[in-house]
């Protein structure tokens, strides 16, 4: 944008519109401070990247006052303004790290025709998100005024963004493709093609956007999806916080603050679900029942390993991971486990429709999609079977075990599936 200096001089001299906007900046030993502006200077710079960003994209020129004159930036502060500039898009803005400032600076000649150092900042138009300022602001430009967007207008553009692009395909703000796991991906694609993805013949960055596995930007510069980071890289809470599995098991009927035990499971999406998988498989907190009989003693498991491992793979695809900071939690009781998940059932599904054998529609499609994919240490088949009866064969197997139908239910934006032991005295029948 306004790469020509010509066109950039022009515009300069037609003043700020919706599309430009000046900050004549004022240095104070450290401290960054704007001409004709009150309050932080952070949050007035969040306020007008993210009201670029909501409308059209455009450009803020560090450097030029209100009347559209050349003040520029001493070449000494130029650091100091752009690590400003950078902690402002990253830290102010929100979704966190979804904005990319591109900076560039320049040399503009003021009105005796002296040169002076400019920052211009542009901001692609959003194609993924609507961005608020970190206190919850979201606003839009009219001509060169930033304003709120109005609730129902505000409505409808979420709406749209998350029914155009769900999230599993959006960029995952900060992940680049040398984040990617290549030779995880590599595995992946060798049990779904029968071949090494090297002999696609494809650049890679293309056979990652084919698979939704990475998003080609506006300046061409290729990104993981947050399918990408949650699927092919070793950390996806690295850039997702709260894409991890935790399980704290508890001696008493309650959690009354004493846990026997708590692990966290970390890495790819699938690596977690092997992992708790695992843990109930090995775990002494998760008994056997054993009986005496004529032919020796017999070893019942309170729990079938098929349910538990539905339970694990339910909570991690219908899970809403836009509700960052908050974990998929399985807590397990000496009668009970209990699996909650952030995100109650999508696309208006009640609780008692999983009963009748109604499918859900799955809030990570493609992440589904891909689990097919992916063996499974109980069944030896896939972790997400492609018939979509998985839920009713958790209750069928739960309930040859305890005798109890488990219990699916919404608390807040959390959903919580409860399986019940077997060989327990249970006041929950």
């Amino acid at each position: 944008m306004y790469e020509e200096l010509s066109e950039l001089l022009k515009e300069i001299a037609a003043l700020e519109d919706t599309y430009l906007e000046f900050k004549e900046v004022i240095f104070k030993g450290d401290q960054i401070r704007f001409a004709s502006e009150e309050g932080r200077a952070a949050k007035v710079i969040a306020e007008v990247f993210v009201s670029l960003a909501n409308t059209e994209g455009g450009a803020v020129l560090f450097g030029v006052n209100k009347f559209g004159e050349i003040t520029g930036v001493a070449e000494d502060k130029r650091d100091l303004l752009e690590q400003f500039v950078v902690n402002c898009a990253i830290q102010n803005c929100e979704p966190k790290g979804s904005l990319e400032p591109i900076l560039n600076w320049r040399y503009l000649p003021d009105k005796n025709g002296e040169d002076r150092l400019v920052l211009q900042v542009n901001l692609h138009k959003s194609r993924y998100y609507v961005h608020s300022t970190s206190d919850g602001k979201y606003l839009k430009r009219v001509g060169s005024h930033r304003i709120p967007i109005p609730a129902e207008q505000l409505g409808r553009l979420l709406a749209a963004r998350n029914l155009l692009i769900p999230f599993e395909e959006r960029p995952c703000p900060g992940a680049a493709l040398d984040n990617f796991a290549n030779e995880r991906f590599d595995g992946y694609y060798k049990r779904r093609f029968q071949k090494s993805y090297m002999g696609s013949g494809l650049p890679l960055e293309k056979l990652l956007g084919n698979l939704k596995l990475a998003v080609e930007m506006d300046d061409s510069r290729w990104k993981l999806s947050n399918l990408g980071v949650l699927l092919f890289t070793d950390s996806p809470q690295m850039w997702l916080p709260g894409a991890f599995v935790e399980i704290a098991v508890y001696e008493h009927e309650t959690a009354d603050g004493q846990t026997a035990d708590v692990k966290r499971f970390t890495g790819p999406i699938t690596k977690q679900i092997d992992d708790s998988i695992e843990y109930f498989k090995t775990s002494p907190h998760v008994r056997t029942r054993s009986f005496k009989t004529g032919a020796g003693r017999e070893d019942l498991p309170q729990y079938s390993m098929i349910a538990l491992q539905e339970a694990i793979v339910n909570a991690v695809i219908h899970r809403d991971y836009e509700l960052t900071g908050t974990q998929v939690i399985i807590t397990v009781f000496p009668d009970r486990i209990e699996f909650k998940n952030p995100g109650f059932l999508h696309n208006t599904l009640k609780p008692e429709d999983l009963y009748a054998g109604c499918q859900p529609m799955r809030r990570n499609q493609h992440l589904a999609g891909f689990l097919r994919d992916f063996p499974s240490s109980v069944t030896g088949h896939s972790l997400m079977e492609a018939r979509g009866e998985g839920f009713l064969n958790l209750v069928r197997e739960s309930e040859a075990i305890s005798g109890i139908r488990p219990k699916f239910e919404g608390i807040g934006q959390a959903s919580k599936l409860t399986i019940y032991a077997g060989g327990v005295v249970n006041a929950h029948c």
